[in-house]
């Protein structure tokens, strides 16, 4: 019986701490838009109007310096510095941070629209690749040819 009993155990311990770890994925802990939003100081004020997905937080540290901490925990898959910024794009989000003061405005939005809205600053090293492929050249005959 007693070994029975360390199974148990042991199974239960398994399944609490499956929990705890999805939870901690799913509570926006993961990620740099978790890590963003984890560390540095929310400024609704400094939201870009008009984007929804778009969220401002504040860090008193300059630009290069926050971009070093983000990316210390989450690399980029593509990253852009000129006099305005840094300009960090991921998968599905973008990160991007500003001179603010004395200190930064990093603002968190989808990648899509940072590129749309920073294209002049990001075009020549994000690129852009499709969900259908960067070879894609339209459809029907002679289109894209």
């Amino acid at each position: 019986m007693k070994p029975r009993y360390w199974f148990v155990i042991a199974g239960v311990t398994v399944v609490i701490a499956l929990i705890v770890g999805l939870v901690m994925i799913f509570a926006g802990g993961g990620g740099a838009r978790g890590y963003v939003q984890q560390n540095y100081t929310r400024a609704a004020h400094l939201d870009i109007a008009g984007d929804d997905d778009n969220a401002a937080y504040t860090s008193p540290k300059p630009p290069r310096t926050v971009a070093a901490e983000i990316t210390a925990k989450w690399r980029p898959q593509a990253q852009s510095t000129d006099a305005s910024g840094v300009y960090l794009r991921y998968s599905d989000d973008a990160v991007i941070i500003q001179p603010h003061g004395a200190g930064s405005v990093i603002h968190l939005m989808d990648a899509d629209r940072a590129y749309r809205h920073y294209h002049s600053h990001v075009g020549h090293v994000w690129g852009w690749s499709s969900t259908r492929g960067e070879t894609f050249r339209g459809g029907g005959p002679g289109v894209g040819k």
